[in-house]
């Protein structure tokens, strides 16, 4: 079955549609059931049929049924995303491309907030794990370009992860989980409130010991506050608030006189959010919103500094820590215009700082700000034919202006086919570090400076065109997703080393836009319902990719990647998940780290149950079922990260 799989894709989606006609007899319901509405694209909401995009939508169930505890392992289920992390402590996503190990190039928002850190490469992996998954309502991620709708960073796809209402989490829920590898996560819910206005609060706490091999056990506490309210018929207001905090253990074990040694790290994020919605018709509304984020990074360790000629052995302090705040403020506008022309605008500003004395050799922070306009107008020319047209024009303090624009055209061949294809333009705004780094150290010899960036990097572009079909089989409760692209990065941001007079050895690094990336493949995504009690979820991607310039291999994503997703409801309620993904050869950071091809099986059995009006669930998840596997390789010398066979048991109780 693999080598069909890899050689023949379609033989196996033959397969499954001819044998469609064995399942049971559909109801009324199921037949006219609609499609989800998508808000995550162009800030309208859409039916998948007609969104300017791929969009892969996991509900709440999915998500429980997954046995997931960390939002990467929930993106396996995605096409094109690749999930891994150096470590277990930094679990990351990423899709089609594994540029670096933190997700700079992913927009991941909750909530409408964004959760890309203005500290030290831009991060987002950890923001994505400061959300207890019990408390999310849906997670929407567009596969693909999407700066139109969000400016910067929104290259490489954008994951929305929607909460629930409060409203909707009334009562007290509580969930414990234990097994092996150290796995030991607590959850705690309360929430309470009247037709107006509720409430929730949220505290979680997740413990694991990472990878085999790896110095990288964590701990991550979080106290999450939600309220919502109406307080007249045609409004709505939104507040969150929370704190997140992760104390984990990070370098390598095994490095006695040089390197990044081991040690304990803390991040702490504070967030506060709000929102406020106005329905003005059935037609217009608009939506204000602002929201603040505060980081606070301790990492620090001893180097052991040897310089060469003359041999000089000195430990100096290295020093990734400190501070980063932003603010963020925006008001969207959706209007109608007419019949079949509809349209969404608004405008932002945000501020961002960070300040390091380690990092920036500056007492004060070093800061950037944006200003925003965008833009996206549908207009449906008949039944058949929908246009989606859309732009976001920004101004960077540093940068200055720069354009994203996306044109896309959906053709409905039939009520249930439809045809899309397109073009996007999408940038990368350098962050703080690339503009302003400046690492410097006193030795015996003179002062030695590592990165000194000049602020002379510019922004990356990526250029996307791509064709797509989404079909929706009725008859057969099946829908298809399929999506077809060419992408062109332009300016590809590394570092390069160049002479700085003055300083020990007198060589240091700086960021620029070094050379370019061209990638181009297909995947798809089939969800179908044979019968009742039945789900099966297949996504498959193959792809290609090279460098243009100097043709290095500095990253190289899976040509092939596959996953098969089995939901099964057996009698007596009782829920059986199975879960297998497998990539190709791939790296996470350069060609010399090159991971072996590997397959990965989860399975999960759960069984609810009620003792009086308390609704009980009890669960069992093995990951890795089919065994170890290599998840890291950090170093040459190193023996490589394992990620291991781990079993754990979880106890939910809602009353």
């Amino acid at each position: 079955m693999r080598s069909c799989f890899r050689r023949f894709p379609p033989l196996f989606l033959c397969a499954l549609m001819s044998s469609a006609a064995h399942a049971a007899e559909l109801t009324e319901q199921d037949y006219f059931d609609e499609l989800p509405e998508v808000l995550t694209v162009t800030r309208l909401a859409q039916p998948l049929s007609e969104t300017p995009g791929a969009v892969t939508i996991i509900d709440r169930d999915t998500i429980r049924r997954s046995g997931a505890r960390e939002l990467v392992d929930v993106l396996r289920l995605v096409p094109g995303y690749l999930v891994g992390g150096w470590t277990g402590a930094n679990p990351n996503a990423a899709y089609h491309v594994p540029l670096d190990d933190y997700g700079t190039r992913n927009l991941v928002l909750v909530d409408g907030r964004s959760v890309y850190s203005a500290f030290l490469l831009g991060d987002t992996h950890r923001g994505m794990m400061g959300i207890p998954l019990e408390d999310v309502e849906r997670i929407e991620v567009l596969r693909g370009s999407n700066s139109a709708a969000y400016g910067a960073n929104a290259m490489f796809g954008v994951i929305n992860i929607i909460t629930r209402h409060a409203s909707d989490t009334q009562g007290v829920a509580l969930a414990v989980t234990s097994g092996e590898g150290g796995t030991q996560d607590n959850y705690a819910r309360l929430g309470w409130g009247t037709d107006t206005a509720s409430f929730r609060v949220t505290a979680a706490r997740r413990k694991d010991d990472g990878y085999r091999f790896a110095y990288d056990d964590k701990i991550l506490s979080q106290l999450h506050v939600r309220g919502d309210a109406r307080p007249a018929l045609d409004q709505e207001v939104f507040v969150a608030a929370g704190i997140v905090e992760q104390s984990a253990g990070d370098g390598f074990p095994g490095y006695l006189n040089n390197g990044n040694l081991e040690r304990g790290t803390n991040w702490t994020d504070f967030y506060l959010q709000g929102a406020w919605e106005r329905q003005l018709s059935s037609t217009d509304k608009f939506r204000v919103s602002a929201s603040f984020d505060e980081e606070n990074i301790h990492d620090s360790f001893p180097y052991h500094l040897s310089i060469a000629p003359p041999a000089v052995l000195q430990t100096v302090t290295l020093d990734f820590g400190g501070r980063a705040r932003r603010w963020n403020l925006e008001f969207q506008h959706h209007l109608g215009l007419g019949e079949g022309l509809r349209a969404v605008w608004g405008a932002g500003y945000s501020h961002e700082e960070a300040k390091s004395h380690a990092l920036y050799y500056v007492d004060g922070p070093v800061s950037v700000r944006e200003y925003r306009a965008f833009g996206t107008l549908e207009w449906r020319i008949n039944p058949r034919w929908v246009v989606n047209a859309g732009a976001f024009l920004g101004d960077h303090s540093r940068k200055g202006s720069y354009s994203a624009p996306r044109l896309m055209v959906n053709y409905h061949v039939g009520d249930d086919h439809t045809l899309r294809a397109g073009w996007t333009k999408s940038a990368r705004i350098p962050n703080l570090y690339e503009l302003s780094a400046d690492r410097r150290y006193d030795t015996v010899l003179g002062q030695l400076r590592y990165d000194a960036a000049t602020g002379k990097v510019e922004p990356e572009v990526l250029k996307t065109e791509e064709v797509g079909y989404f079909g929706n089989f009725q008859d057969w409760r099946l829908t298809l997703d399929v999506r077809a692209y060419r992408e062109r990065m332009l300016g590809v941001i590394d570092k390069k080393r160049y002479t700085l007079p003055g300083y020990v050895l007198g060589q240091v690094d700086d960021f620029v836009n070094v050379r370019n990336l061209e990638t181009h493949g297909i995947e798809y995504q089939l969800r179908w319902k044979p019968w009742a009690d039945t789900e099966i979820w297949l996504n498959q991607s193959a792809q290609r990719m090279r460098w243009n310039e100097d043709g290095r291999q500095t990253s190289m994503p899976p040509e092939r990647a596959l996953m098969l997703a089995i939901f099964q409801r057996l009698p007596n309620d009782v829920e059986l998940t199975l879960i297998y993904s497998s990539t190709s050869e791939m790296t996470w950071r350069d060609e010399f780290r090159k991971l072996k091809p590997v397959g990965r099986t989860d399975l999960r059995v759960a069984y609810p149950f009620r003792v009086g009006t308390t609704r009980m669930e009890a669960a069992l998840t093995v990951q890795a079922l089919n065994g170890d596997h290599v998840a890291s390789y950090p170093d040459l010398s190193h023996p490589q990260f394992l990620q291991e066979r781990r079993a754990y048991g979880t106890l939910r109780l809602e009353f």
